[in-house]
């Protein structure tokens, strides 16, 4: 469970479908391995628990995903009232940037 939870934190995938009606779960040395490539210890139960609290102490902290996306287009297009900015402490200050090559709705 621990390491699932850590996997997720991270991306990494607990299970693929090599058919649209099948779900197979990763080898949980698969799992380890590819975390152990991001940086991050999973070597045994207490670096598991170690690196789990670490990660979730580090999403906590953070106020919004590293990344918020809308499309000009939709009804909400004004970045001020998006949600993810809602629930801000107030007093927080943001930074808005658009990018300036348009995405093909």
């Amino acid at each position: 469970m621990a390491l699932s939870r850590l996997a997720e934190l991270h991306g990494v995938a607990t299970s693929y479908s090599p058919s649209p009606d099948r779900v197979v779960p990763a080898a949980e040395s698969a799992v380890v391995a590819a975390l152990a490539a991001l940086g991050v210890d999973a070597s045994g139960p207490e670096a598991v628990r170690t690196a789990l609290e670490e990660a979730e102490a580090g999403q906590a902290a953070r106020l919004l995903p590293p990344t918020v996306v809308l499309r000009s287009a939709a009804p909400s297009a004004d970045p001020r009232t998006a949600p993810e900015l809602a629930a801000l402490p107030p007093g927080t200050r943001v930074r808005l940037t658009r990018d300036p090559d348009p995405v093909p709705a």
